[in-house]
């Protein structure tokens, strides 16, 4: 038995995927599930042992021995080798290099069954880039959070610079299109709409705007 609804939030980045995510399973007490964070541990693990996003010789059983762990309650905290690198991950170089890696089958395989473990009793909302169309296309209900791009770049931009990170916008501004771009045409899960979902622009709107807006939606379910 389901302990409660299946919520998915698919997007690209800079949409408010991650903030309204945290804030509907707050309000909600559902477990929030950042698929993302898992791309981004495997990512910094490739990195940490030098590997590339090419290597494909014997990867299904570095995999499964890789120790890393994800804890996902109110917040995501990834765990490798004994240490919190749940900061560690949200860099721009990690995030172009999950990108790359969620091209890969072996990997992608390896971290879609870890979240459909994670999600399936229930009472979860899982924010990412296929959560909706792949990892769970029968989800309770489903979103895709959009916005323009030049504000998805200025949020992007705030974000990494609260962290303390130097950021040039216009690199950023440059990544930000590619990534999508890859995600958008690979060939493995790309990002898309998810049949059935509801599209939401988030342009100019506040959090607790585009918040309510969706647990407007899922109130009609619970």
């Amino acid at each position: 038995m389901k302990k409660g609804l299946i919520i998915t939030i698919d997007g690209p980045s800079g949409a408010g995927k991650s903030t309204i995510a945290k804030r509907i399973a707050e309000r909600l007490n559902y477990r929030y599930i950042d698929t993302g964070a898992m791309y981004r541990g495997v990512a910094y693990a490739f990195k940490h042992y030098g590997l590339s996003d090419k290597t494909e010789n014997g990867l299904e059983d570095f995999l499964k021995g890789l120790p890393i762990e994800f804890h996902f309650e109110n917040n995501a905290v990834v765990i490798f080798n004994g240490c919190d690198i749940t900061e560690d991950i949200r860099t721009p170089e990690i995030s172009m290099l999950a990108s790359k890696l969620s091209q890969n089958r072996t990997v992608r395989e390896f971290l879609t069954q870890k979240q459909r473990e994670e999600g399936a009793s229930g009472g979860v909302v899982l924010e990412g880039r296929d959560t909706g169309s792949v990892v769970f296309p029968n989800a309770d209900i489903k979103f895709f959070l959009d916005a323009h791009d030049e504000e998805r770049v200025k949020r992007r931009f705030l974000e990494l610079k609260t962290k303390g990170m130097d950021l040039n916008m216009e690199q950023l501004k440059a990544e930000m299109k590619k990534r999508d771009k890859d995600d958008s045409e690979r060939e493995i899960a790309p990002l898309k709409i998810p049949d059935g979902a509801i599209y939401i622009d988030t342009t100019g709107l506040d959090i607790d705007t585009v918040t309510e807006k969706l647990l407007s939606y899922i109130r009609e379910r619970l």
